[in-house]
């Protein structure tokens, strides 16, 4: 699998919830969590059209939240600079039932073989997040659900690496 390091060339607001979680209660926390974010999804403002729902996640947190327009100050959210350095993954998928098992692939390849020779580490911000978003089809009046991995890093340097 090659992945290949992109900077962003806009800032991106994203605004929602987020949760407290650990190794141990992720399971349970994100359908608590998706539960939650679909009761206040539709006070989300300024969202981004089409509409682009990302679910990040590090090791003590996961948020899920709208790409919008601006920052919502009722909700949680984060900035992507405009230089932050991206990994994005496109992760082709016809049936749901198969995905979990295509994203642990793509995880897998990325922390265990890519990122530890790449010469860059895991941003702080967050690890990676999962972006969901509609793509018009060129060939058809419709939208095609389309999901990303998009894994967020830095330059690694000699204080941290």
């Amino acid at each position: 699998m090659i992945f290949k390091p992109e900077t962003l060339n806009e800032e991106i607001w994203v605004s929602g919830i987020g949760k407290k979680t650990s190794s141990e209660t992720l399971y349970d926390d994100l359908p608590e969590l998706s539960k939650h974010y679909a009761k206040i999804r539709p006070s989300i403002q300024n969202q981004v059209k089409p509409l682009t729902t990302c679910v990040a996640s590090k090791d003590d947190r996961i948020f899920m939240g709208d790409f919008v327009t601006q920052r919502d100050v009722k909700l949680e959210s984060f900035q992507l600079k405009k230089d932050q350095t991206v990994v994005k993954v496109s992760v082709p998928f016809h049936f749901q039932l198969g995905l979990p098992a295509k994203v642990a692939r793509i995880r897998n390849a990325f922390y265990q073989s890519w990122l530890p020779e790449s010469g860059y580490i895991s941003s702080s911000l967050w690890q990676d997040m999962e972006v969901y978003h509609y793509r018009r089809r060129y060939f058809r009046k419709s939208r095609k659900l389309i999901m990303e991995l998009w894994f967020l890093i830095e330059k690694r340097d000699d204080k941290n690496g």
